[in-house]
């Protein structure tokens, strides 16, 4: 079983984790980015000019060669703005040029993490509202960015490591070993999971939405996630999803396979949160 080793990160990624684990659903004003307020309000830096901002006609236009800077400045700034980035949204695509309208992405290239210092979180919920929740270790991640877009990436998880957190002593092991065995996940039948990345473009908040494959116990479901950039370097994200325990013949306490459950209904709803930090060894630049 690997251990999350976070005596290894640097204070910086430190509080990038914290923040993620913490949600990242709150205000917009928690996205903004502390270590570069310069950069997005055009102050001067380093020496270069500023340039005062040029409204586009059309939000799509952010997305014309040729911007002048004043046009690029307006674009980068105006992602701030929820109706704007909806606007951007139905132009079909997720970067405006010169400037990503989503918050942090790095640069193209692929992206290796750091399995030791990742996380997947899940949690569940019984009837009564009680919760469970846990983690999976990831056996590993890879993502690849061409052209201000995400093209392509896959997490793969180790099912034979999963473990209770909610709980502790005794209680942890016995449902650890419960969601080990053939009445959960099966994981002597189905040691990983895997959920691959597809396509993206551009969300709320500078968030990247993200449509792929989520394969759990041999059974590939279509699978939607969020994910936002902490910062791009090293590559600090977090995703968040929710999938259907059922779609993937998770039966045990399942309404959807039994009647008249009670107290022992188990919702097949779960929720997951994975925090990702990048092996910077590993990068390789476009």
């Amino acid at each position: 079983m690997r251990r999350f080793g976070m005596q290894a990160l640097p204070t910086a990624i430190l509080l990038g984790l914290a923040f993620f684990l913490g949600g990242c659903s709150g205000t917009e004003g928690n996205l903004e980015d502390p270590v570069t307020p310069a950069k997005e309000s055009g102050e001067n830096v380093a020496g270069v000019e500023e340039v005062a901002a040029i409204a586009v006609e059309d939000p799509c236009d952010c997305f014309s060669e040729g911007l002048s800077r004043g046009e690029m400045r307006f674009c980068r700034e105006s992602k701030r703005d929820v109706s704007f980035l909806e606007a951007l949204r139905r132009c079909g695509t997720g970067e405006v040029t010169g400037v990503s309208a989503i918050m942090n992405i790095p640069g193209d290239g692929q992206y290796t993490m750091n399995t030791e210092q990742s996380v997947l979180q899940w949690r569940g919920t019984k009837a009564g509202g009680m919760a469970e929740a846990g983690t999976v270790p990831l056996r590993s991640c890879i993502f690849t960015i061409e052209e201000g877009r995400m093209v392509a990436g896959e997490v793969l998880v180790e099912m034979s490591g999963i473990q209770a957190t909610s709980v502790e002593g005794l209680a942890a092991r016995n449902l650890g070993q419960h969601l080990r065995g053939e009445d959960f996940f099966d994981v002597a039948q189905f040691p990983t999971a895997a959920f691959s990345m597809e396509s993206g473009k551009v969300g709320s908040r500078g968030s990247l939405e993200i449509e792929g494959k989520l394969n759990i116990k041999g059974i590939s479901k279509p699978a939607s996630a969020t994910l936002y950039f902490g910062s791009s370097d090293p590559v600090v994200a977090s995703i968040d999803m929710t999938f259907n325990r059922a779609d993937f013949d998770v039966r045990y306490g399942s309404g959807s396979f039994f009647d008249n459950l009670g107290d022992d209904l188990i919702s097949d709803e779960v929720s997951l949160k994975m925090v990702l930090v990048e092996d910077v060894a590993k990068r390789k630049l476009n």
